[in-house]
């Protein structure tokens, strides 16, 4: 082997070296969180993007607020929807326990049936739905909580036997709050909000 090119690879070897062993100074890093778990509710976790999504509607509504009474609105808003996607996360649990199960057939019923009972067309409903920040997954995903929420009333009453259609609205909600309390009992829910 040659004198150069040992004395090459030695040096590129060394400048190597010297580069990796050189301090660089770097600007402070700022650290920005992404994401972050809120919640959690037995082994699946509520995510802060998630909440974020489904608050973007309804902080349309407080912006007409001014600054103070907007906070304090967005800091209620944020809690009751954190318990909000909490119940939603036990309901889906049990009907899972329960085999109880949403078609798209059923939310596409139910969106005719909305858009119907407010003498709008499918298309206006869903138009409705997005000047409110709804895109139409989003609605559709509302439909659906709506509809596995009723069918777990439904199937909860049976077994108190009780009668679904003989309850009126406070009942309804009434019996909804109990289910959700017996819901709560055997699964481990942790909210870090």
């Amino acid at each position: 082997m040659s004198p150069f090119r040992i004395t090459t690879a030695f040096l590129f070897a060394f400048g190597v070296m010297l580069a990796a062993s050189t301090p660089v100074r770097a600007e402070p890093v700022r650290r920005v969180v992404v994401d972050r778990i809120v919640a959690v509710v037995d082994r699946e976790v509520i995510t802060l993007v998630e909440v974020r999504r489904r608050a973007e509607p309804f902080l349309r509504t407080l912006a007409s607020l001014d600054e103070a009474a907007r906070t304090v609105a967005e800091v209620r808003m944020y809690r009751d929807l954190v318990d909000r996607i909490v119940e939603e996360r036990l309901i889906a649990r049990r009907a899972r326990m329960a085999s109880i199960t949403v078609t798209a057939s059923e939310i596409d019923t139910a969106i005719d049936s909305i858009a119907q009972t407010n003498k709008l067309s499918r298309e206006a409903l869903l138009a409705e739905a997005r000047t409110t920040g709804l895109s139409e997954a989003d609605y559709r995903d509302e439909i659906y909580r709506q509809i596995l929420s009723f069918k777990c009333l439904r199937v909860y009453l049976a077994g108190k036997k009780k009668g679904f259609a003989e309850l009126n609205d406070a009942q309804m909600q009434e019996a909804s709050r109990a289910m959700i309390e017996e819901s709560k009992r055997d699964v481990h829910i942790e909210v870090r909000l």
